[in-house]
C-alpha cells in the first residue's frame, strides 16, 4: 500500500473501527489516536474499540472516554489495524468478529503471516507505530494538532524507552523535534510516564528489585503473583512501570518478569541490552515484540511459572 492508496481506502468507507493489540502500550494507544485523527481529517466516521483496565495508566494521557465499548461488525466496513499485523494479537474480546472484514493494517513489525481481505503498509525500519502513523500523516500534507501530537509523542517515547533503546536514530529525533513544534505536551507525557510514583508503587518497585532471581549468569526473572499484589496494595499496571527499570541493572543483560493478570495466567516481559535477542524467545512461546522487548503469556500457579522462566534463561 502506498500513502494515496491508503487515503483512497479511508476515503471509501463509510465508518471504520479501529484497533491495536492486546495489552495496549504507550506505542499503540499513540498509533490507535493518529489513525484516528487521519480518518477524521480524510472526512470518515471512526470508531475506536481496545479492552482495557480502569487503572490502565495510559488513561492518563489518553482519554478513556474515545473508546467505544461494544464493537458490532455490520456497523463497520473497514477494520484499521494499527501496532501489530496478526488477528492473533487482538484481544479475544474482538478477534472472531474480525474475520472476514477488510483489513488495513499499519505497523513497523516484521511481517509474518499475510492475512485475508488485509492490505499491509508496513515499515520495520521505524521505531514505533507512531512514528509511521505521524510520517503517513506527513506524506498526506495532514497538519497535526497539538492534542494529537502530545498522543503521538508519547508513543514515540513509549517504544523507545524515551530514546534509550537501539531502534532509536536520527529519524526519531526528527520525528520528535516535529512533534514538539506541532505543540506536543511533553512534559504532561513524562510527568505520567516517569514522575507519578506513589508510595505503594515505591513499595512494588522495592519487592521488584529485592526478589529478582538469576541463571547463575547474565539473565534475571521474576513471578508477581495477584497475592503479591494484594499484600503491597498494588496492581498489575504497576509492575508494568518497572520492568524497563529493572533492565537498568548491570549484571543483567535480559530481564523477564512474569506478573499474574487473573488467576493461574500471566503476562512475561522481556526486556534486553547488550545485543541479546529477546524476540525469537517471545515469538517461540506464542509472543511477539522487539529485538529488546518483547512478552508472551504463560499459565500456571506462581511456582510452576518461576520454574518455567528458569528453563527459558537456557534459551539464550
Amino acid at each position: 500500500m502506498t500513502p494515496s492508496n491508503i487515503k483512497k481506502k479511508i476515503c471509501e468507507a463509510k465508518q471504520i473501527a479501529i484497533f491495536g493489540h492486546l495489552n495496549p502500550d504507550l506505542d499503540c494507544f499513540g498509533a490507535m489516536f493518529g489513525v484516528k485523527y487521519l480518518c477524521e481529517s480524510l472526512g470518515t466516521k471512526c470508531d475506536m474499540f481496545s479492552n482495557f483496565s480502569d487503572d490502565l495508566f495510559l488513561l492518563n494521557i489518553f482519554p478513556k472516554k474515545v473508546f467505544k465499548e461494544k464493537f458490532i461488525k455490520e456497523n463497520y466496513d473497514l477494520i484499521l489495524i494499527v501496532d501489530c499485523n496478526l488477528l492473533d494479537r487482538i484481544d479475544d474480546a474482538y478477534r472472531e468478529n474480525l474475520k472476514g472484514k477488510k483489513l488495513l493494517i499499519i505497523d513497523h513489525h516484521k511481517q509474518n503471516i499475510i492475512e485475508d481481505n488485509a492490505d499491509f503498509y508496513i515499515e520495520p525500519q521505524k521505531c514505533s507505530a507512531s512514528m509511521v502513523v505521524f510520517e503517513l500523516l506527513e506524506k498526506l500534507k495532514i497538519k497535526l494538532s497539538a492534542e494529537y501530537a502530545t498522543y503521538i509523542f508519547a508513543g514515540l517515547v513509549g517504544d523507545t524507552g524515551r530514546f534509550l533503546h537501539t531502534n532509536t536514530d536520527a529519524d526519531t529525533f526528527i520525528c520528535a523535534s516535529k512533534l514538539i513544534n506541532a505543540g506536543a505536551d511533553i512534559q504532561k507525557v513524562y510527568d505520567v510516564i516517569y514522575r507519578s510514583l506513589t508510595m505503594n508503587q515505591a513499595k512494588l518497585r522495592d519487592f521488584m528489585f529485592t526478589k529478582l532471581q538469576n541463571n547463575g549468569k547474565n539473565i534475571c526473572y521474576l513471578t508477581v503473583s495477584i497475592k503479591d499484589l494484594d499484600k503491597l496494595h498494588a496492581k498489575v499496571e504497576d509492575v508494568k512501570m518497572f520492568v524497563d527499570e529493572l533492565n537498568k541493572i548491570k549484571d543483567y543483560d535480559v530481564v523477564m518478569i512474569a506478573y499474574e493478570t487473573k488467576p493461574n495466567e500471566f503476562k512475561v516481559s522481556l526486556r534486553s541490552k547488550n545485543g541479546f535477542d529477546v524476540f525469537g524467545v517471545a515469538n517461540r512461546h506464542g509472543g511477539g515484540g522487539h529485538k529488546m522487548a518483547a512478552g508472551f503469556s504463560i499459565s500456571g500457579d506462581k511456582k510452576a511459572v518461576g520454574k518455567k522462566l528458569k528453563a527459558i534463561c537456557e534459551e539464550f
